[in-house]
């Protein structure tokens, strides 16, 4: 029984995934053009990207990227002390930022934080955003073989020798080394004759990993295409064993070609964050460890990284702490809701409270104010144990031994004054 039930499913599709950033645009609402379902709270197409590609639809990948937010967080901190200060009017080169990714001092900057990332850096020298770009688009699994001869032409680049003259105007920025799609696109066009869209369709090709397709390509690069308007490489004065060798390269080449249009965006965020880490220490390190509150091993891991750049990280503290870590003089103050057991919405209504009715004056008086706002013994012992209540000159081991019965004196007397509201209407009379 159990094997004619499972030859009954055998070959259907075993569950339905959501691509991670791809949307569809359509002119006309999906519903009328294909078949759709929910996967949780997304509503998705029932067809695989590829067949709606096929269908003339539309596919945007939309990258929801945390450092996005860290820029955002980080550039209203600054705003509060400069207040027309903006992110997109920074110096796309400034020597101090690339001086201290030169230095391998990366911690926290996107994309770049790893050792081995550093120390990429460390043998580059980056000098400018094309750097930058090189550097995203080499440090991947394939290109890095490519790294030292790279690193090597970028020393001595008037020892760099191209299979044929017309490589080095595509190739030059990248010192010889084919690293880009869109270089292969230029080599196509300029060595081949492609058109740009047909160019495009081997890049496309390429990204896919669809090697039996760009197999096909050879004959038409070397030999040319009369029908789709391609003179070929010999047409063109490439003798055919360079022409041959080059199309070589680029199949292995293939195997891990990058966007150069992907890289530069990744690399402008890179060097914007690295701005801020810059010049910006404090605001930017409190942003950074607000993207991680939810990490104890990476908010440590900051923590450590801001003090070994000389900012102090201040414990938190129930009257000038905020949900997320802030600037307070110089320094970051802790956030509270990297405290275990203290939630998001319970440290909200404390902010509101505090900006309504003023500082906390004690530790009775806090848990008077806040305990109708739904504060329970769990988030009391979180904050006391993490230093909240100390710039009110208590101990912390005082508090520990105390806190449990002043939570439940306040229950007490809240209990007494709801019954007290219940008498003055004449409902307690049955229970004298």
């Amino acid at each position: 029984k159990l094997l004619d039930l499972a030859q009954k499913i055998e070959g259907v599709p075993r569950h339905t995934s959501t691509h991670a950033a791809g949307v569809i645009i359509s002119a006309i609402p999906l519903l009328e053009m294909v078949p759709l379902q929910k996967n949780e709270d997304t509503i998705v197409t029932q067809y695989p990207m590829g067949d709606l590609e096929t269908l003339g639809f539309l596919k945007f990948d939309f990258l929801g990227l945390r450092n996005l937010t860290i820029i955002r967080n980080c550039v209203r901190m600054i705003q509060e002390t400069e207040p027309h200060f903006s992110i997109h009017h920074i110096p796309i080169i400034d020597a101090a930022v690339y001086q201290m990714m030169a230095n391998g001092d990366t911690m926290g900057v996107f994309q770049f934080e790893s050792a081995g990332m550093r120390h990429v850096l460390l043998q580059m020298q980056p000098k400018c955003l094309e750097d930058l770009t090189a550097a995203l688009s080499l440090y991947r699994p394939g290109p890095r073989d490519s790294i030292p001869q790279y690193l090597e032409n970028r020393k001595h680049p008037d020892s760099i020798s191209y299979a044929h003259p017309l490589l080095k105007p595509i190739l030059e920025v990248t010192y010889g080394c084919m690293v880009y799609q869109e270089q292969v696109m230029e080599v196509f066009r300029v060595l081949a004759g492609y058109s740009l869209g047909k160019a495009d369709m081997v890049r496309r090709a390429m990204s896919k990993k669809k090697m039996k397709e760009l197999a096909k390509e050879r004959t038409n690069f070397i030999y040319g295409n009369e029908e789709l308007g391609i003179d070929g490489a010999i047409k063109r004065g490439v003798d055919e064993q360079t022409a041959e060798s080059i199309f070589d390269e680029i199949m292995d080449f293939a195997n891990y070609a990058f966007n150069k249009a992907h890289a530069v965006c990744y690399a402008v965020v890179s060097y914007q964050t690295a701005y801020m880490k810059c010049h910006y220490p404090q605001e930017y390190m409190a942003a950074l460890l607000t993207s991680v509150l939810d990490a104890s091993p990476k908010v440590s891991e900051y923590i450590g990284a801001a003090r070994g750049m000389g900012i102090r990280v201040l414990p938190p503290d129930v009257n000038t702490s905020c949900e997320g870590f802030t600037v307070s003089d110089g320094n970051i103050r802790f956030g509270l809701a990297a405290i275990r057991n203290v939630g998001r919405g319970f440290l909200k209504e404390m902010e509101e409270e505090r900006a309504h009715n003023g500082a906390f004056a004690s530790f009775e008086d806090f848990c008077d104010r806040m305990y109708p706002k739904e504060l329970n013994r769990r988030a009391l012992e979180g904050l006391v144990k993490s230093g909240a209540f100390d710039s009110l000159g208590y101990r912390r081991s005082q508090l520990l031994q105390i806190y449990d019965a002043v939570l439940n004196d306040v229950a007490s007397a809240t209990k007494k004054n709801i019954a007290g509201q219940i008498d003055l209407f004449g409902f307690g009379e049955e229970e004298k």
